[in-house]
């Protein structure tokens, strides 16, 4: 299971170890900010794409192959990223980086939903998860620093090996699990099967709230860097401080896991939105005072990771739950929209300025902070409808 998640995981680390160094890459191929941080968004709508088709393909050829070819076509692109001498080459190789890290991510969970019933795949799930939260820690802490000591090319490199390491142990260790493939892809089908997924209110509200939080924090690797480079810290310097969110949402998941999940996935769902609003209003409102020390924008960022802890395992479980029968195709809707809604987010912010001014961009995320929060109490005033419904005696 470890093997599963640090192959699902190599796809997160492609956007995460790639921020510290966008100020360098910006030097170094003479670009511009806005320029710098399409690498993100790119690299998210490619992983979003890519999950809607590799699961459809996977039902009627099997995981192994899809995630054969993912793992190749990451490592290919990283290598190739490695000799971009402009910023068009460059991301050009992040969208090919972006198809098959989507490949890695799509493929590793579904492995894991054809290998164990409802209660271990939950378990190992959260290995998975687990996993997720702390490889960003590390590739935000060294990417900083690699990309100082050796070059921003070195990221690329680190993707390209890691890439490559997730085929040999396909290769190698990695069984097909998928032992019922489907005779033929009916499209019909498919698509009806995404109209009446998403037709349900409960589901996309969900799914609404879990991509709000999700793709905040894929934006925020594109804007944050410079906000950092322009109160005087270094790439490694952000990596560090950065690196307190992650921290902070493995925090968070702890004791979401421990106390907040039995008092109920709604309650503590926007209990967490509610924290996360107020953890962008504090990004806000501390840079608007002028405030120039990193801990100005760590201790919102810890804040913020925090709260995500909390809301993004109750609506991911929110929305399979919500999803019935098409739960699968619930979880691909929801894990594209969670990386389409960091690249949707990441362009409409660098387009209004938000990568040169941070108040434009920390009042982006404070926009979808409140869709996030009125998502989210849809479902909770509907799920206490419930609660009053069932209490109530018959007569």
């Amino acid at each position: 299971m470890w093997l599963i998640a640090l192959i699902v995981a190599s796809g997160v680390m492609g956007l995460t170890i790639v921020a510290p160094a966008l100020p360098l890459i910006q030097q170094g191929l003479g670009s511009t900010s806005d320029a710098v941080q399409k690498l993100l968004t790119v690299y998210l709508f490619a992983l979003a794409a890519g999950q809607l088709v590799y699961g459809t393909v996977s039902d009627r050829i099997g995981r192994r192959p899809v995630l054969l070819f993912g793992a190749l076509l990451y490592a290919v692109g990283g290598a190739a990223a490695m000799f971009a001498n402009n910023i068009e080459l460059l991301t050009f190789c992040r969208i090919i980086q972006g198809l098959g890290a989507a490949a890695c991510v799509s493929m590793g969970r579904a492995i894991v939903g054809d290998s164990f019933d409802r209660s271990d795949g939950a378990r190992n799930m959260s290995t998975v998860a687990t996993i997720l939260a702390i490889l960003p820690i590390c590739s935000l802490a060294f990417g900083g620093l690699l990309a100082e000591l050796v070059g921003w090319q070195s990221t690329m490199a680190l993707i390209s090996i890691s890439g490559f390491l997730a085929f040999f142990v396909t290769w190698l260790k990695i069984q097909e699990s998928n032992l019922e493939p489907i005779d033929s892809i009916n499209l019909v089908a498919v698509f009806q099967a995404y109209r009446t997924v998403l037709k349900n209110p409960i589901f996309f509200c969900f799914m609404m709230t879990c991509g709000m939080q999700v793709g905040m924090f894929f934006a925020m690797n594109g804007f944050l860097p410079f906000q950092y480079q322009r109160l005087g810290y270094s790439s490694a310097e952000f990596g560090l401080w950065f690196a307190t969110t992650p921290v902070s949402y493995l925090l968070g998941n702890a004791l979401n896991r421990s106390y907040f999940v039995a008092r109920g996935i709604e309650r503590a769902a926007m209990l967490g939105c509610l924290l996360s609003l107020l953890s962008v209003i504090a990004y806000f409102v501390t840079q608007a005072m002028g405030m120039t020390h990193a801990l100005s924008l760590a201790i919102p960022g810890s804040l913020f990771g925090f709260s995500n802890g909390i809301v993004v395992a109750n609506t991911t479980m929110g929305a399979i739950t919500a999803a019935g029968r098409y739960a699968g195709t619930g979880n691909g809707i929801s894990g594209a929209w969670q990386m389409a809604a960091g690249g949707i987010a990441g362009v409409l912010i660098t387009a209004l300025g938000g990568a040169e001014n941070f108040q434009i961009a920390a009042g982006g995320m404070i926009v979808m902070s409140l869709i996030a929060v009125m998502a989210m109490y849809y479902v909770y005033a509907d799920s206490l409808k419930k609660t009053e419904l069932t209490s109530k005696p018959s007569h």
